[in-house]
């Protein structure tokens, strides 16, 4: 039994960038998918009643960037300084922002919306973060080093929300060649083989 359980709905969703965190720094933990009847039935003694919920050692943590933000800590992946904290940060943020736009649109059943993020908003955010990747080197997003900012774009990328990632990264070569060196860390293309095949 792990002392580290991920309590999360049987999606990727809000949960998987830790759980690519979690398996990217080799850290045993307890994948646990609640079923909707299993979720109602603990819903009101969670903290903010929703997941995800991270039980750490005995503590517990809410809300997916800080959970997320938290497991790149302790598992050094935010930087070597504030600065480069920071710097990770801001490109967690601007992927946020895309994925919130999406969701908005795709929770609503606007199909004119989802088709205007995936054609209009997706390409423009990828193209912002396609300059910021090239001013920084080309390599990482942040210094020299891999940090958790490049496992959030990856795992936009290769996921995007609700199953639906960006059309094309034709344009956007830096992106596409960082998420292919991600893709092959031998515990990322473990995790990613071995996961549950879900519909979100």
């Amino acid at each position: 039994m792990s002392d580290i359980k991920l309590t999360y709905f049987p999606a990727k969703g809000r949960a998987e960038i830790a759980r690519i965190i979690l398996s990217y720094s080799g850290k045993k933990f307890t994948d646990e998918r609640l079923s909707g009847e299993q979720f109602g039935a603990i819903k009101s003694s969670l903290p903010y009643a929703q997941v995800p919920v991270l039980d750490y050692k005995g503590q517990v943590i809410c809300q997916s960037l800080s959970i997320a933000r938290f497991l790149a800590a302790e598992s050094g992946l935010t930087g070597t300084n504030n600065l480069e904290n920071a710097q990770a940060n801001e490109i967690v943020d601007a992927v946020a922002d895309l994925q919130n736009a999406f969701v908005k649109v795709f929770f609503a059943k606007d199909q004119d919306g989802v088709k205007n993020a995936l054609d209009k908003t997706y390409p423009a955010g990828l193209a912002n973060l396609e300059k910021i990747l090239k001013s920084r080197g080309g390599q990482f997003f942040v210094g020299n080093n891999l940090t958790w900012a490049d496992l959030v774009v990856f795992q936009f990328v290769n996921d995007g929300m609700a199953n639906t990632p960006p059309k094309d990264l034709k344009a956007f070569p830096k992106i596409a060649n960082l998420c292919k060196r991600v893709a092959e860390f031998p515990n990322i293309k473990k995790w990613l083989a071995e996961r549950p095949v879900t519909n979100m």
